[in-house]
């Protein structure tokens, strides 16, 4: 009897008495219990022991018939196939009862990020997952890594509005360039659908994180309306700037822009009224 077998055997899952049992079934099929532990020269009712925690295992049957039980060994790799369909249902049920059990993450929660690696893996399945509307105010590096999903998800008629250093073209968003932030690193900003929200700070080659969190509570509305007031700025900002844009242009742009992205309430019709009031006066007195 090779000893590197019963071992092998005993990774298997069984006992070291087992293994011996199973190998010696193995060798003489149809043999009594008692014919085992002569085999073996073991005590017959330890024998006897093994063999029934072998039969409750699936490694060996028993025949029940004449005077005596007889035991035949069932082959390792019909075992294997037998535990695998058991365990992939073991698997299924028990991931079920999981989901049944599980609570929805804390509406009041700051969960932290821990790497880079995690703060975009993040992004990406906000982005995917929006239904109505990003705003994302970003340096350059990560606005560049996401910019393929920022365009996937205006495909699918999501409204983008993304704020970044550097004029950049992505298919279906609204992108508002304005100066650089002038700090050392790169940040990251994004509200999704103003119920969900994710704040990055990580080093210029974007291989560490200084700081990350995300959430989904009450400060998302408050911040969506932060960065699209803020971007609305920086594009009126730009437009003073540029020599080119009279102040009719100004008003019409930012009526455009208010009317998409500014958040419903008195205030937004208010300012609506406001600015339809004035690009009518500009009209009239030209």
């Amino acid at each position: 009897m090779s000893n590197s077998i019963e071992y092998l055997l005993m990774e298997f899952g069984l006992s070291g008495l087992e293994a011996e049992a199973y190998l010696a079934v193995l060798a003489e099929p149809d043999s009594t219990g008692y014919r085992i532990s002569q085999l073996l020269g073991k005590p017959a009712p330890n024998i006897y022991k093994a063999l029934d925690s072998l039969v409750n295992k699936g490694a060996v049957l028993a025949v029940e018939g004449g005077k005596s039980r007889t035991f035949t060994a069932v082959p390792v790799r019909e075992q294997v196939g037998k535990r695998t369909r058991r365990l992939e249902e073991l698997a299924s049920d028990i991931e079920s009862d999981l989901e049944r059990m599980r609570k929805p993450l804390s509406e009041e929660g700051v969960y932290k990020l821990t790497s880079v690696h995690q703060v975009l893996a993040k992004a990406e399945e906000m982005i995917d997952n929006a239904s109505d509307t990003i705003i994302a105010d970003a340096d350059d590096n990560p606005m560049a890594k996401l910019s393929d999903f920022f365009g996937r998800a205006s495909g699918r008629g999501v409204h983008v509005l993304l704020h970044g250093r550097t004029p950049r073209d992505i298919r279906g968003c609204e992108f508002i360039s304005s100066v650089t932030e002038g700090w050392k690193g790169d940040m990251l900003v994004l509200v999704k659908d103003a119920t969900e929200y994710l704040v990055a700070f990580m080093s210029g080659d974007m291989r560490s994180l200084m700081q990350g969190v995300w959430s989904r509570n009450f400060i998302a509305p408050c911040l969506y309306r932060s960065y699209m007031v803020k971007a609305l700025f920086y594009r009126v900002a730009m437009m003073m700037g540029d020599g080119v844009s009279s102040l009719g242009d100004i008003r019409t742009e930012l009526m455009r822009l208010w009317k998409k992205w500014g958040y419903l309430g008195p205030g937004r019709e208010a300012l609506i009224r406001v600015l339809e009031e004035g690009i009518r006066s500009g009209r009239e007195s030209r």
